[in-house]
């Protein structure tokens, strides 16, 4: 049997670290495999495999993963069969989404529509992933134990008699400042981007970091939050608890250093259970029929039956940590990390709801208040010299709405501290030209010839809204030539409509400027993102 490909999607390390353990459990059983990151895989090498599995996220609702896409994209539109081939999938992905484990879906229907042979059914796996991936797995070894059998001489004694290989990822995931094993960050301060009476509500934050919480720029900052107090003391009150009752949380994604096992249910509820998205079987356990909107606050208020402390928190998802781009260098800010953030404030059935997160940082934590933190590294969102020293003038297109700026702020700062003179050139958009954000700041960096274009769209200032991608338009013919001349472009930012709508726009400009069609500019503008000259960090 040929050697195993097992290709990963993977925005926030989860499929990639499962992929890594199926290329484990596949050596540990005597066969050859190789995982390969999607971004590093040609759609016309699945012409030459015998087996592949495909393990990936995915991103907002349906979407592939940044480092899926070219692949993911160009599979699609594959017209050619696979008759050879043999797959399976493992999806990841969350239910509380339309789309749920969509790019998943994608993969194995559309190998199966070229003609491919499935090894096991699809297994779409929501956040608490680790059963379902290993139900799957299980499948797996077994068929591929059964077709290893009807052809035993294409296996070798020396494959079979292969040491396990070892784990690089297990290492790297469970090692301090990551998501398994977080270390502490000090709340510093807070302060408000926009302007008094602003429609919009967005913080600038500062945390100290241990030392251990080593990131470079184009990274993020993963944050395990706490909930309401005041809403885990309504939810304990009404279930007719006191809070200091033992339940235990059981699954893979309780396990770790934030926690698991048996704990008070107050302590369980303020830091370790999603109390916003509710699971269908809360709906049962209530007495209730599954309804629109809702909190878990909301249903044990309305519920018609009370389950067991047990049974209720066995109903509640795994709190997730909070995930945000960081918006400075740390040459700047050595010790530091600063995040932008949009506070989310709404109403839900005629109460005001806020963002777990966001309300936190900007109502609850006091100075000096530790946090759990690890670094979500980006490789994929790189400024050019970091991917080769040689690229240090290369000029750079940063396009970052609202909270989206945040990595272009440390961007500017890095390429300041550095002294590097790459050409720079920002597309920046709010509701209000008097929301200051970043604005006097980026200004002093065009007066130190940091950055060399600011670019501002403010949307509610005019009748007609006016978005970046409106700005995009304005300045095509100087935009198609700093992108003809090798300059980078990156994308941060809302992954449902801005990031399409920029991407549209980059169509309409290579395709019109380049005396193209959109089809041909399309392509243009993957070649550059499989260079590493287009990237994007949308959420």
């Amino acid at each position: 049997m040929q050697t195993i490909f097992v290709l990963f999607g993977s925005e926030s390390n989860n499929a990639a670290d499962l992929a890594d353990r199926t290329g484990v459990a596949l050596k540990k059983a005597g066969f050859e495999a190789e995982v390969v990151d999607m971004a590093s895989f040609d759609a016309t090498h699945f012409d030459t495999l015998e087996t592949a599995l495909i393990v990936t996220s995915t991103y907002g609702n349906g979407n592939p993963p940044s480092n899926a896409e070219v692949l993911h994209g160009a599979l699609m539109a594959r017209t050619a069969p696979l008759p050879r081939l043999r797959f399976a999938v493992c999806g990841l992905g969350d239910t509380t989404y339309d789309h749920f484990a969509q790019c998943g879906k994608d993969f194995d229907q559309k190998l199966g529509e070229l003609g491919a042979t499935r090894i096991v059914e699809r297994q779409d796996c929501d956040v608490d992933y680790e059963e379902p991936w290993q139900g799957w797995l299980d499948r797996v070894l077994e068929k591929l134990e059964a077709l290893r059998a009807e052809a035993p001489t294409s296996v070798g004694s020396t494959v079979i008699a292969l040491a396990p290989a070892p784990a690089p990822s297990q290492a790297r995931l469970s090692a301090p400042g990551t998501r398994r094993n977080p270390l502490p960050a000090r709340f510093l301060s807070r302060r408000s981007l926009c302007a008094p009476g602003s429609t919009k509500e967005t913080l600038h934050v500062e945390l100290a970091l241990d030392p251990g919480l080593a990131y470079v720029v184009g990274d993020s900052l993963g944050v395990f939050c706490e909930n309401d107090p005041a809403i885990v003391d309504e939810i304990v009150r009404r279930m007719g608890a006191k809070g200091d009752e033992t339940v235990t949380l059981r699954g893979a994604m309780h396990e770790g250093a934030r926690g698991g096992g048996t704990l008070a249910l107050r302590e369980a509820l303020l830091h370790h259970l999603d109390l916003q998205h509710v699971d269908p079987r809360l709906f049962a356990a209530c007495g209730l029929p599954k309804s629109g909107e809702v909190h878990v606050v909301d249903l044990v208020a309305a519920k018609t039956e009370t389950p067991d402390l047990q049974s209720f928190v066995e109903c509640l998802r795994p709190l997730a940590p909070r995930v945000y781009s960081i918006a400075s260098s740390p040459r700047a800010h050595p010790g530091q990390a600063h995040l932008t953030i949009d506070v989310v404030r709404y109403e839900m059935r005629k109460r005001p709801r806020a963002g777990v997160g966001s309300s936190m940082f900007a109502d609850r934590l006091a100075p000096g208040a530790e946090l759990d933190a690890y670094v979500y590294s980006a490789p994929h969102f790189r400024l050019p010299e970091q991917r080769d020293p040689a690229l240090s003038d290369a000029g750079i297109v940063m396009i970052g709405p609202g909270t989206g700026v945040a990595p272009f702020r440390a961007f500017l700062e890095e390429r300041a501290a550095t002294g590097t003179r790459g050409k720079s050139w920002l597309f920046f958009g709010t509701r209000h030209a008097n929301d200051p954000f970043y604005v006097d700041e980026f200004r002093r960096m065009i007066d130190a010839g940091t950055l060399t274009r600011l670019d501002c769209a403010y949307s509610r200032e005019t009748a007609e809204r006016v978005y970046v991608q409106a700005k995009m338009r304005a300045a095509a013919d100087e935009l198609y030539a700093w992108i003809d001349g090798g300059a980078s472009v990156y994308v941060c930012g809302d992954a449902q409509r801005m990031a399409p709508d920029v991407q549209a726009a980059l169509v309409e400009i290579l395709a019109g400027r380049g005396g193209t069609d959109p089809e041909r500019a399309l392509e243009r503008l993957r070649a550059m993102e499989s260079e590493g000259r287009y990237c994007k960090d949308v959420y």
